[in-house]
């Protein structure tokens, strides 16, 4: 049990905690009792999925193929008459985690419409990569709310480490590496998580490709509506330490959001690009972590949530609202407040890095609205005495 907490602290384990913990508490009797908190921003969400096969390389964890990926995109929609909302999980995966978890789920309804038409573009991207052995939905609250404020997001799921991906002909894909809901059979060795986020930022680099690809295409669904001149990378975990490092070295990546992921010896190097590091109750920082934070050279920010916990950043955090049984990773602000603060720290940081919009008061200084939010700014060290009295001021 004990390497099982220390896994989920390190690498991310998506909605691991929150499903699991399933098994203990009733479902809600009415269906889609449970819902994904609304977004913010002024426009409808449509979402619609997309398979497809890069015939460059083949698949790192079964060589007889091309590697075959599955993205999910959120998106602000035109119009969302004649569509209907989507479920949360595709059927045949939520029905898989379902069997690992011993428990008949229930369902939970999302506020985004199935292949709505999209707003006319061209719209800021935003990559999204999930925790070790996650799944492309478990930060829906987050991909809904950017796409409401005229973002698109593209999550991948990453064939063979996603616990399942369920492709648009029926056939469900499970992750050879296991899956954080059987902890017994998860590899968590450092050979092989080194090796899985490599192949993340081969699957983003491929993913990039063919975004541009179907941007370019005339009469395609996405045809003009993305603006390639404003591409940012955001990642739990595994997938934050993926996201910094794609952002270093792809010139079309222009900023990264790291969710609460321990900077390792690649990432330590730092990036001269945009970075907002986004921390669950970090009070203390490892050696790495300083050295990280003292090689972002470009416009940096750290977020850090008081007492809250690593799956904060994932579906998690509104999950446990609707069961009291459950413990919820928020601290002291609560689900609400907690929610609105991730939701807003990240956008205020996009809407500046890749939008050249002014500077919100978010990113300036401690926020009345968020008393438990301790933000470490670009001027500040993230390490000594300095930071030890901004903790001390700031409670």
């Amino acid at each position: 049990m004990m390497k099982f907490h220390f896994c989920l602290r390190v690498y991310g384990l998506g909605l691991a905690i929150a499903l699991v913990q399933f098994m203990v508490v009733a479902a809600p009797a009415e269906p889609y009792a449970i819902a994904v908190p609304s977004p913010t921003g002024s426009y409808k969400v449509g979402t619609s999925s997309m398979r497809f096969v890069d015939l460059s390389r083949n698949d790192p964890y079964v060589r007889a193929n091309n590697r075959e990926l599955l993205i999910q995109l959120w998106y602000p929609a035109s119009t969302v008459q004649g569509y209907h909302l989507v479920d949360y999980s595709s059927p045949k995966v939520w029905r898989y985690i379902s069997q690992l978890t011993g428990v008949d789920l229930p369902p939970i309804s999302t506020n985004s419409v199935q292949n709505a038409p999209i707003v006319a573009g061209p719209h800021p991207l935003v990559l999204l990569t999930h925790g070790y052995t996650g799944t492309l939905t478990d930060y829906t609250f987050l991909a809904e709310d950017l796409a409401s404020r005229g973002y698109v997001v593209a999550s991948v799921a990453h064939t063979y480490e996603s616990t399942a991906v369920e492709f648009p002909d029926g056939r469900l894909v499970l992750s050879v590496l296991g899956s954080h809901f059987r902890v017994d059979a998860l590899r968590t060795d450092e050979q092989t998580i080194s090796f899985a986020a490599h192949v993340r930022e081969q699957d983003i680099s491929s993913v990039l490709d063919e975004l541009q690809r179907r941007n370019a295409t005339s009469g395609d669904f996405l045809a003009s509506h993305l603006d390639f001149r404003r591409v940012a990378v955001m990642g739990h975990s595994l997938g934050g330490i993926a996201a910094l490092a794609i952002v270093s070295r792809d010139p079309r990546i222009s900023a990264a959001i790291v969710m609460d992921a321990p900077a390792s010896a690649n990432s330590a190097t730092g990036t001269g690009k945009p970075v907002l590091i986004l921390a669950a109750g970090r009070d203390q920082w490892g050696a790495r972590d300083c050295q990280l934070w003292r090689n972002l050279r470009g416009p940096r920010l750290l977020v850090e949530l008081r007492g809250a916990e690593h799956l904060t950043a994932s579906d998690a955090v509104w999950l446990a609202k609707n069961f009291p049984q459950l413990e919820a990773p928020t601290g002291a602000m609560g689900t609400e407040k907690t929610v609105s603060a991730m939701r807003n720290y990240i956008a205020a940081f996009l809407d500046y890095v890749l939008l050249a919009k002014p500077k919100s008061p978010l990113l300036l200084g401690p926020s009345p609205d968020y008393p438990d939010v301790a933000l470490t700014t670009e001027k500040q060290p993230l390490c000594g005495e300095l930071v030890r009295s901004r903790l001390a001021s700031n409670r």
